[in-house]
């Protein structure tokens, strides 16, 4: 399915790609910045002015997460004198311009204007307020300043109530968080659509969905293991057997047959799949009983026993019947429950039936507004939190959930884009 190229979320992505496109033409990101500030790096020496006064930093001050200036209550030396207050940060010092400060009275303690480059200057930095290029004296010879990396603790939640220029903006635009949730989440499934379809690379459709489903039942770091199974026996091999013939076989192939299970060792042999040269390697270790790959592979091919039924039921429907339909085999493996709970039959819905249905084209666009939901991650908490400032009433569907993780790793995550010159606290 082909990204709309005038949706909201497609003009965000072009402005990440041209903050990213700056943040590595050579310039720091306003983050790496921020780090050098608060490093011990920049107290070894003296810097001066364009007018020559000397500049020392004493203290860097508090590293500000939130809305206003970056560092507060630093202490620096301008001439000889002592000054306590608040510093803001920028590439260039235009930025202070674009980022509208001029006028916010959360920056009336503002006692410097930080920046790497010298030029563009910034026309609305309040008279007093000292501006200090840092690239003249910390390049030499052409020679490019190796900035620190920012700590990955910058990205864990704030406290309740704080506010990200994300979280401003769209307050003043309570629908654009809906529009802008909604297009995000079209865009991940979308996007894994593609995936989907690039992984077929001319191969049946169906061997692609195969693949992830078996994926899809690694735990412990089985995942990979799962998919090498699926390519060595691809479901065209299993195809005309039954489905208790299919356990036998995979589970004979990979090696998770167990000296009891003496019904499943007679079938494999009688289907005559010999196993690899190599064998296959499954982590055992840790794992709980009910995540073992024997099981897990029992409910995966409980599903492919009715997934043309499963393809036909609407999203509402389809979490009740996936766990159901887990249980096929499950007196085989020494179960007598379900082998798939609800909470991975919602992930399994979300992350394969839903892409898999889109590029077939048998999925309309209203079914998108009905996914479940799957269990709240760090991920989804963080940029909830950014946009809303709040960590309450956290979306319980699968489309905007799906739009949080989007939005994680397109922004959020992204140590190119820093909240400063993230494009969608530009929205209002």
């Amino acid at each position: 399915m082909a990204t709309p190229e005038n949706t909201l979320y497609s003009y965000l992505l072009k402005q990440r790609c041209r903050v990213c496109m700056e943040a590595t033409s050579g310039r720091p990101t306003e983050m790496q910045l921020q780090t050098l500030w608060q490093s011990s790096r920049l107290r070894k020496q003296v810097f001066s002015l364009a007018d020559g006064t000397p500049v020392e930093i004493l203290e860097p001050g508090r590293w500000n997460r939130s809305a206003g200036p970056d560092f507060q209550d630093a202490l620096i030396s301008l001439g000889g004198f002592v000054r306590r207050g608040d510093v803001e940060l920028h590439v260039c010092p235009h930025d202070w311009d674009l980022h509208r400060h001029s006028g916010d009275a959360a920056y009336s303690g503002l006692i410097l204007h930080v920046t790497w480059e010298t030029e563009p200057k910034a026309e609305t930095l309040p008279r007093g307020v000292p501006a200090l290029a840092l690239r003249p004296a910390l390049e030499h010879d052409n020679q490019p300043f190796i900035f620190p990396t920012p700590p990955k603790s910058i990205y864990a939640p704030r406290p309740d109530g704080t506010d990200y220029p994300c979280n401003m903006c769209l307050r003043r635009e309570p629908e654009a968080l809906k529009r802008l949730l909604s297009e995000a989440g079209r865009f991940r499934l979308q996007t894994k659509a593609r995936v989907f379809a690039a992984n077929m690379c001319g191969a049946d459709p169906f061997q692609a969905f195969y693949e992830a489903l078996l994926s899809a039942m690694g735990y412990g770091g089985n995942s990979g293991t799962f998919k090498r199974l699926a390519r060595e026996v691809p479901f065209s091999r299993i195809a005309h057997l039954t489905s208790l013939q299919r356990l036998a076989a995979l589970a004979g192939v990979s090696g998770l047959l167990r000296e009891q299970d003496r019904t499943l060792w007679d079938l494999w042999w009688e289907i005559g799949i010999p196993p690899p040269v190599e064998p296959f390697s499954w982590t055992l270790r840790g794992l709980r009983p009910q995540n073992h790959p024997l099981r897990r592979l029992a409910g995966a091919i409980g599903i492919l026993h009715q997934i043309e039924d499963l393809f036909e039921l609407p999203m509402d429907k389809l979490s009740k019947a996936l766990t159901e339909a887990s249980g096929l085999l499950r007196e085989y493996v020494g179960s007598r429950s379900a082998l798939i709970g609800k909470s991975r039959a919602n992930a399994i819905i979300v992350n394969l039936f839903v892409p898999y249905r889109l590029m077939t084209g048998s999925l309309s666009a209203s079914a998108l507004n009905h996914l479940p939901g799957e269990a709240i991650s760090m991920p989804m908490r963080e940029v909830w939190h950014r946009l809303t400032g709040s960590l309450h009433d956290l979306p319980t569907d699968g489309l905007f959930q799906q739009a949080l993780l989007q939005l994680y790793a397109d922004f959020c995550h992204n140590d190119a884009v820093t909240c400063g010159v993230c494009p969608i606290a530009q929205l209002g």
